[in-house]
């Protein structure tokens, strides 16, 4: 029992670094505390049959690959489609925004050709909109680092798209809330950095602890 729960430490181990996940990051991918990802990853216990199947399912191996050593060539394969999967995952993120960028264009186009009105303000808005489609794919499998950039530019896109929208109204005041909202986007993203950067350090730690114990 013991080498297999090494097996399967080792192999959750390298599968989280490939995926370039934090103990963290994972914990809150499978609704689990990330000391029980700590203890999985120190062969200290094994996860139940459900929580591998879905661990498997996330990183897109088999179970069988979970519980088996020596596979160094499957490993390569694995990091060669990990690779080849994230630059799909671009592909189709960009791919979605440049879409809603031809639609406004498109919008335009029609508008100004059958009217003759000069609907300049879609463009304004194309700003939020793309901004939108950016954060909920990077909701889904983007990095955590570049979300709270994302909803800063929405913020500020909304913002000025309003402003300008109904600046007959001169509604100009609605700048201020930019201030206080970019002030908590800061003072989130801030409190995440520092407990990935906590648990990171921890993380080090017992990897250090471990090869101390090796030798």
């Amino acid at each position: 029992m013991k080498d297999v729960r090494q097996i399967i430490a080792e192999n959750l181990t390298e599968l989280r670094k490939v995926n370039k996940l934090t103990q963290l990051e994972l914990a809150e991918k499978l609704n689990y505390s990330d000391k029980a990802i700590s203890k999985w990853e120190r062969g200290e216990s094994l996860p139940d049959v459900e929580i591998l199947c879905q661990i498997a399912e996330l990183y897109g191996v088999s179970l069988d690959y979970l519980v088996t050593k020596d596979h160094e060539e499957a490993t390569l394969e694995y990091k060669i489609s990990k690779e080849r999967a994230n630059i799909n995952k671009t592909i189709i993120t960009w791919l979605s925004v440049f879409s809603a960028v031809l639609l406004v264009v498109l919008s335009y186009v029609l508008v100004y050709t059958i009217t003759g009105y000069n609907l300049w303000i879609l463009f304004v808005w194309m700003v939020p909109l793309s901004s939108t489609i950016l954060l909920i794919f990077n909701c889904i499998w983007g990095k955590r680092k570049y979300r709270y950039i994302i909803l800063s530019v929405l913020m500020w896109s909304m913002i000025t798209s309003f402003a300008l929208q109904f600046m007959k109204y001169n509604i100009w005041l609605i700048y201020c809330l930019g201030a206080p909202g970019q002030v908590i986007i800061l003072l989130i993203s801030r409190l995440g950095y520092l407990k990935r950067k906590g648990h990171q350090s921890i993380e080090k730690k017992e990897e250090e602890n471990e090869k101390d114990s090796e030798e």
